[in-house]
Order: C-alpha cells, then sequence, then structure tokens
C-alpha cells in the first residue's frame, strides 16, 4: 500500500509518517520546508521538496491514500491573505489529484471552524467572527476545503479530520504548534512564561499517539465523505494553568514566572472554551484517547529537553 502525506515535514506529518512505515506502507512526503523541519524526517520516505501550490504534477505518484495536512495556520502576526490563498489552492490542486489517482483523501481540516459555537458537535453551526478580525482567516480556508470537498462527485471518497490542539515528539518549537511547546522551552531555560491575554482560555490537548491513532482509523474505515472530531475532552485546562503545570513538572518546588503579552496589534478574538464533542469517532471508529495530559506532557518535556 502506498500513501502521500503533504506536510509531511509538520508535526503530524512526521508521526504519520513513522507510523505508516511502521505498518510496512511505502510512504511518500512533500513539504516546502517553509515551516517543517526535514532533518526530523524518518528514514525510508521518499520525500519531494516543493510546494503543493505550484506544480503537483511533479509528484504524480499513483497511490491509495493521500493525508493532506499542509497548510498556513492562523496569522498571529499578519499574512492573514496567504493563509487564505495558499490553503485554498492546495486543497483545490490536492482535490484534483486525488480524484485523477482515484486515491482515498483525508483532509485535516481544524476545530478552529466551529468559531464562537459552544457546542462542538459535526452538525453544530460554524460560526465565524467578523471579517476584519484576522484570525478567522485560518478558519474560513479550512471551511472553504470542507465546502470544496462536498462540491466532488458523489464517487469521489473522502473524510474530513476536525483536529482538536494537538502535541507530542515532532512539534515545533514555536507558537506554530501551541502553547504547550513553547512553555516547555521557556521552563527548561527557566525563563519567564509567556502568557497572551489573560491566561483563562480553556484547551483540551491531545497527546500525539492519540490523535495518529484516530487518523488512522478513519483512513482504514468504511466511512465516506463524514466529518469527525478527533481530540481529547478528557482534561479542560487553562493557558494559565497549564503553564504552572509544566513549570512544576521541570522546576518543581520553584514559582513560576510569567508575563502577560498582548495577542497582537490587530484584532484577536480568543475562545473561551473548547471541549471536542468526540462520540461520532467512539462510535463509528472506536476512537477513545487514552493519554493523560500529564503523561503526554512528561514524554514531550524529555524529547523537547534532548532537542534543546
Amino acid at each position: 500500500m502506498r500513501i502521500l502525506i503533504t506536510g509531511v515535514a509538520g508535526f503530524l506529518g512526521n508521526n504519520l509518517a513513522r507510523a505508516y512505515l511502521k505498518k510496512g506502507w511505502e510512504v511518500f512526503g512533500v513539504d516546502d520546508l517553509s515551516v517543517g523541519i526535514g532533518k526530523w524526517l524518518p528514514k525510508g520516505i521518499e520525500f519531494y521538496c516543493f510546494d503543493i501550490c505550484d506544480k503537483l504534477q511533479r509528484a504524480m505518484i499513483n497511490c491509495d491514500l493521500i493525508i493532506h495536512l499542509a497548510s498556513r495556520k492562523i496569522p498571529r502576526n499578519g499574512d492573514s491573505q496567504k493563509t487564505l490563498i495558499e490553503n485554498t489552492i492546495g486543497i483545490s490542486n490536492i482535490c484534483k489529484y486525488a480524484i485523477n489517482i482515484d486515491a482515498k483523501l483525508i483532509f485535516l481540516s481544524t476545530s478552529d471552524v466551529y468559531g464562537k459555537n459552544t457546542n462542538w458537535n459535526e452538525n453544530s453551526d460554524l460560526i465565524i467572527g467578523l471579517p476584519d478580525v484576522m484570525r478567522w482567516s485560518y478558519a474560513i480556508s479550512k471551511m472553504w476545503g470542507e465546502q470544496l470537498l462536498y462540491s466532488t462527485p458523489e464517487d469521489f471518497n473522502f473524510n474530513i479530520v476536525r483536529l482538536f490542539g494537538s502535541y507530542g515528539p515532532y512539534h515545533a518549537l514555536s507558537w506554530t504548534a501551541g502553547p504547550q511547546s513553547v512553555f516547555i522551552s521557556q521552563a527548561l531555560k527557566k525563563e519567564p512564561m509567556s502568557i497572551h491575554g489573560d491566561g483563562k482560555q480553556k484547551r483540551c490537548y491531545q497527546y500525539m499517539d492519540d490523535a495518529i491513532d484516530g487518523i488512522i482509523r478513519l483512513a482504514e474505515s468504511d466511512c465516506r465523505r463524514e466529518v469527525f472530531n478527533i481530540g481529547n475532552p478528557n482534561e479542560s485546562i487553562s493557558v494559565d494553568e497549564l503553564s504552572r503545570m509544566i513549570w512544576k513538572m521541570i522546576n518543581p518546588g520553584t514559582l513560576r514566572p510569567a508575563i502577560n503579552i498582548p495577542h497582537s496589534a490587530y484584532k484577536y478574538e480568543e475562545i473561551p472554551e473548547r471541549i471536542p464533542d468526540i462520540s461520532k469517532a467512539r462510535r463509528l471508529l472506536g476512537f477513545e484517547p487514552k493519554i493523560s495530559l500529564e503523561e503526554g506532557l512528561r514524554r514531550t518535556i524529555e524529547w523537547q529537553k534532548n532537542v534543546i
């Protein structure tokens, strides 16, 4: 069996490549290395370095499965236009490519598409804020991708994953990976923790092994043209509490120093809390997150300590 992973040098791509190599698959990967780290890629994959918004035909690989991860994230310091344009062109190219070679497609969307809704079920409305709030460009680009897929012919086999916050080995050592990555680095260096806003915003964090398990379960299922939340609803924690937890794990018996940082110069609508509803994934995929936040952080701290 052959798989193509876009954004393979990113956090999820790297871990998915390792998982499929262990399963004995031929693994092909595409990444422009603008964010991903090439030296972390596992041996055994056939790697193509280019932008999927360019000429995807350069990697016309006959494969059974495509997992589309490559995308720009929430723009924290501008570049909203780049997020919108690159993400929509990327999924458009991948969609055409998958149809041309008759491959199954898994599209990695995001929990951010729920916007300001406080009901995180796959059948819930998607409530996005005002157009002059740049953070929504990421969510809108993913919504556009979801809508594009549902506009394809009925015989095109795809599924959509709305992924909730994930972390673990091979995540970026920056805000791109989420606050846990930055907090671990700061705690290891005994630097003040950077808390955006008041730190009261709550999230549920999912360890990499659980995220990969959910994605693979969906890829191997008989589900077609469905949307699934993949996340860990078991431990909702505020950003401030997360920073204290990480500091205590790394520097026990000492007080956590912190500085509060405004989100940015442009408007930013913070979401107070987001908890994944995974009842559909439990029912149809048998998915159940297994790694606790403390255990996942312990494993991630050990990896990040070695990298730093």
